[in-house]
């Protein structure tokens, strides 16, 4: 097989088929022709900022395992950038800790089994366990990596109320001071139609407030046609068309991020907001974020600010925010 970098063959079992190639300073092992399994050693680097306090082998190793499609696509993706097909064979991937590894089995046994023990048995038994159990059992299971939070009731998925439509909303979403860095996977809107409707999803690092009615600045994470679920029901945009971006933890203006979403249509529904502006008052939170009540944006494209007549507030957003609590992962995320 081709590598990437500089290679060099360094042993070759006589008679067999199996050898080492040293690719920069990570030594590789190729298995034979038509095996099914391939060995490959990882170094993962990335930012580690605490707290929490976290193992990040777990967290690698879970992370590779719970996210398998995700990092064989990437392989593939930059595999067919570079020319190579190595990786479109690649149908399965596990992560295992160092640690935990076992030698995988010889092609026929190494020889004949020891006459006895290898050893004597011990004076003394072993020391107990080093640890006790706790006194009383911890005072709840630890949460999922994946969480949302849905805005709104029952009552407001309803005909009349305290809701209105229009073609786009503003809003911010901050993390807690005491959160650390999250990321946002994707978000769901209202909408009554059940026909197709087409998105946009704009983000920026810090509040809206100062950068109404221009795209300078504005990143384009989502776009794209959808079908509406129609009345009582949130429409969610399609994970294949949103790119994740993070917010930074500890709240405050460094840890804020912009969010505008918009149809091309007067079909978005949001709700009548109680505070004396935007950005005041939260809405809806979790454990880590804070959706602050924003703005309604009441034409298509982004209206100068200028304009104030189509801005309308405060307004509260109607829909699902989907985010990762420890976005800790062994590959490139959009939004460092």
């Amino acid at each position: 097989e081709v590598f990437a970098g500089r290679r060099s063959l360094s042993r070759r079992k006589k008679g067999g088929r199996r050898w080492e190639a040293r690719v920069g300073n990570v030594t590789q092992r190729l298995l034979p022709s038509g095996s099914s399994a391939l060995d490959v050693s990882v170094v993962i680097t990335g930012d580690y900022r605490p707290p929490p306090y976290i193992d990040l082998n777990v967290i690698a190793e879970d992370s590779i395992n719970r996210q398998g499609e995700k990092v064989i696509s990437s392989l593939q993706e930059r595999g067919s950038r570079a020319g190579r097909s190595f990786f479109e064979r690649v149908e399965g991937i596990e992560a295992t800790a160092k640690e935990a590894l076992t030698e995988r089995p010889t092609r026929a046994p190494t020889g004949k089994p020891s006459p006895g023990p290898t050893g004597l048995p011990t004076a003394e038994p072993s020391l107990l366990p080093s640890a006790l159990p706790s006194d009383q059992p911890s005072a709840q299971p630890s949460r999922a990596l994946e969480q949302t939070i849905v805005t709104g009731s029952s009552q407001d998925l309803q005909l009349g109320g305290t809701t209105t439509s229009s073609y786009g909303y503003l809003f911010n979403l901050r993390t807690k001071p005491n959160s650390p860095v999250v990321q946002i996977t994707s978000l769901e809107f209202y909408t009554e139609s059940t026909q197709s409707v087409n998105y946009e999803v704009w983000t920026r690092e810090g509040s809206f407030k100062d950068f109404k009615g221009s795209y300078e600045g504005w990143t384009l994470i989502a776009e794209g046609s959808v079908e509406g679920r129609g009345l009582g029901r949130y429409t969610q945009i399609p994970d294949d068309t949103f790119t994740p971006v993070s917010i930074r933890g500890g709240g405050g203006e460094d840890g804020t991020r912009a969010f505008y979403i918009t149809l091309d249509s007067k079909e978005l529904i949001y709700k009548l907001g109680n505070g004396p502006d935007s950005d005041v008052d939260v809405h809806a939170s979790s454990a880590e974020l804070e959706v602050y009540e924003g703005e309604g944006v009441l034409t298509y494209p982004f209206p100068a600010v200028a304009e104030i007549s189509y801005y309308r507030y405060p307004r509260q957003y109607l829909g699902t925010i989907h985010y990762d609590r420890l976005p800790c992962k062994p590959y490139s995320v959009f939004g460092h």
